[in-house]
């Protein structure tokens, strides 16, 4: 169950990350350089990493992958909001202008 649950939210976490990367590397060259696309490119790597890990862990007992699949999981969670987060934010500063 826990490694089902992983692969699920890591592949929408890896999907998210790396469309809203590639959209901010497109929204460079639009509206200029926004240091939040750097942490957005940083976060994306989080689920890529977090996949080639658990691709790792497969040999160890299933009690070290249970507890890797759930921090694993949490994380890459954690991910999606600060990616939904962060885009939120360039948005509304970048295009809609209505930032303070």
């Amino acid at each position: 169950m826990e490694a089902k649950t992983f692969s699920v939210v890591t592949s929408i976490s890896m999907v998210l990350a790396v469309t809203v990367a590639v959209l901010s590397i497109i929204g460079v060259a639009i509206t200029g350089l926004y240091p939040g696309i750097i942490v957005l490119l940083l976060v994306a790597l989080i689920p890529i990493a977090s996949k080639f890990y658990a691709k790792k862990i497969i040999s160890k007992s299933s009690d070290f992958q249970r507890n890797y699949y759930t921090t694993l999981t949490i994380i890459n969670l954690l991910s999606i909001l600060v990616v939904l987060w962060m885009t939120f934010v360039i948005v509304h500063d970048r295009v809609l202008h209505d930032c303070c």
